[in-house]
Parts: structure tokens; sequence; C-alpha cells
């Protein structure tokens, strides 16, 4: 229809990175802007005060900080002096949220997903006497499953953000996306799996085994010795550790006997691209001192989009109609399949000294 045709297309900018006819870039705001403008919808509920618009955007477009209502606003006080007022809204401190980007993902339109795997596996082969009976195998399996589950939140605001498009531009801009996003990253890594949380990477993840740890050590050897762990179990070979950044920060600072850096010249460039192999992921969404090793295999783990980010604007909500309030709420659904555990290895550096 008309409305996925225009989403479609500013989704087609984002991706491509859109610029303007003079050249320059486009910003979000910008495709944001005439996307709302051209939105059936949209204008129809700024018309009518009622009723309900959904877009469908990139999760770029909308990582910025918004202010929703006119007391949040606040308002200028006349003066005769001007001032010269920066242009946007300075936004709290943020993570980046990078976990996602580790796992591949493929949509599915189904709420429960199935998957297939090896119980108890087959014996190897052994050589045999010629004319005498080879050796028999078998292999059973065994049926696991994962529910989508919903992750979403919302804000009500007056309707006097709909008076103006700018407003309601700013709004869709806002952080509801980013705040569902960055509990997704959280349940990615560590959701028990019970109620309605997903069950995340360090949850099923194998234990990290300490015994392997010998004589000193330090923040790098237990990465080392979390990764031989993985390849002695013969599973997928791992590819990143997430860990928090103060863990990062001291491996980074870590020096040898000599006080140099192990790391790196401090001088040199400010990132380290692989540990044995593995792309460090530093992030607020893992607790401080624990690390997760492993990989974003298919074979081992995907995560399947039911619903991309969506977020909705309504009057129709309890008595809001009446007291010219909308509700606006920024919803996802996904679920995380772990197919293969042991591929990955969660553990502390507790074991290791400062």
């Amino acid at each position: 229809n008309l409305m996925q045709r225009r989403l479609d297309a500013v989704d087609s900018k984002l991706n491509g990175g859109g610029h303007s006819l003079s050249g320059g870039a486009t910003s979000g705001s910008e495709i944001l802007r005439k996307s709302l403008e051209e939105n059936d919808s949209v204008q129809r509920l700024l018309h009518d005060r009622k009723g309900s618009a959904i877009i469908t955007l990139p999760v770029s477009v909308l990582e910025r900080k918004t202010l929703i209502d006119s007391t949040a606003v606040g308002a200028a006080t006349s003066g005769v002096l001007q001032i010269d007022r920066i242009p946007g809204i300075v936004a709290e401190a943020r993570q980046t949220l990078r976990v996602r980007h580790l796992l591949p993902a493929r949509p599915t339109e189904l709420q429960l997903i199935d998957f297939l795997k090896v119980n108890v596996p087959m014996t190897k082969a052994s050589p045999q006497t010629e004319g005498e009976s080879k050796l028999e195998n078998a292999v059973t399996f065994t049926t696991a499953s994962e529910k989508v589950r919903t992750l979403a939140t919302w804000i009500p605001a007056t309707r006097q953000i709909l008076d103006d498009l700018a407003e309601l531009r700013v709004f869709l801009e806002s952080s509801l996306a980013f705040y569902v996003n960055a509990e997704e990253e959280i349940q990615m890594l560590s959701g028990d799996g019970l109620g309605e949380n997903l069950n995340g990477l360090i949850t099923q993840a194998q234990a990290f085994d300490a015994t392997l740890l010998s004589g000193g050590w330090n923040y790098i050897d237990v990465i080392g010795w979390a990764a031989a762990q993985i390849a002695g179990d013969k599973e997928i070979a791992p590819r990143f550790v997430v860990l928090n950044p103060t863990d990062w920060w001291k491996i980074r600072l870590t020096k040898d006997t000599y006080g140099r850096y192990v790391l790196g010249d401090p001088m040199g460039p400010a990132n380290v691209e692989a540990l044995f192999g593995l792309v460090p992921v530093p992030t607020t969404s893992i607790t401080a001192g624990t690390f997760l090793v492993g990989n974003g295999d298919p074979t081992a783990v995907e995560i399947r989009d039911r619903q991309e980010m969506t977020v909705e604007i309504s009057t129709q909500h309890d008595d809001y109609f009446t007291k010219n309030k909308v509700a606006i709420r920024a919803e996802k659904r996904l679920a995380l399949i772990v197919k293969r555990p042991d591929s990955f290895v969660t553990g502390s550096f507790s074991t290791s000294p400062e």
C-alpha cells in the first residue's frame, strides 16, 4: 500500500545514507519529517484529533532524546535581547548497543520456534576385520523450542503535541525505541527465560572451568582459557568476548614486568582488534566482573524477529480522547534461539588477581 511504499523509501534512504539534492548528507530528521508529512494516517490523526497512526522506522532514526509535553518543554521568557538557541536537544548519556549486531537474525511469522538437535551422538567408526560384522552406530534426537517475547514501553502525552508536526517529529526521534533496544540487549545476554524474559546467552552458556588456570594469570589468560575450553569441547570456534567496560580497561591497562602495556603503546591506535582472535565487545549491559566468550554462527545461535521496532500513536486508551491526551508506544517482538549453548562460555574474573 501507499504507506508501506513510503516507509520502504525511508528505509532505503537510511540504509543507503541518503543525500540531499545539494549533495550534502540527508539527516534522519529530514527523512522522518518528510515521511510524516506524506503519511496519510498521521495527517488524519492530526486533523481528527482521534484514532491511531502506526509508523515502522529503523532504530537509527529514533535514537534521540525528546520532550513531549508543554510542561517538559517549557516556554521562553519575553525579553529585549535575542538569544542564540542551538537547535535540537542534548541527549543523556547512552551506551552503544552492540550485542544484536554480533548475532545472525531472520524473520519469523509464528510465535513459537521449534528446532531438532542431537541428544545422544553417534560413536566414532573403528577399523574392521575383513568379512566380520561392522560396528553398528546409533543416535537419538530431541526437540527444543523458544517462544517469541514482546519488549515494549509507552508514555502519555497531551493533545498539544499533535498541534505541531515538529513536536510530533521530535517525539518519534525519542528515547522510547532506544530503551526497548537497551532492554533487548540485557535480555539477550542475561534473560533468565522465566515468564516473558528471553532465555539469554549467559544463562545457557557453560560455566568457565577455573581449573584450567595454573600459576600466575591475568584477565587476558582467563579469556584465552575460555576459548581453549570451547575448543576442547569440539564446539564452534568463538569470535567475540563480551565484557564490562571496566574489565576491558583493566585488560587494556595490563603491564608486563617492565611496566610496558602488553596490548600496545597507549600513544598508538586506541582500539585493539582482537584478543586471541576474539573481538572485544565492551558493554554496560553485562555485569562488571562477568565475561561471555562465544560466536555468531547461525548453527549455534540466531535471533528470530516477529515484529520490528514499531511506534504507535493513539487517542484510543482509557479516557484519553475526552482528556485530550495521546498514548505513544514502542515495541518489538523476537525470540532468541540458542542451539548450541556449549559454544558459549561465561565466568567471572574474580578468580583472577587484579
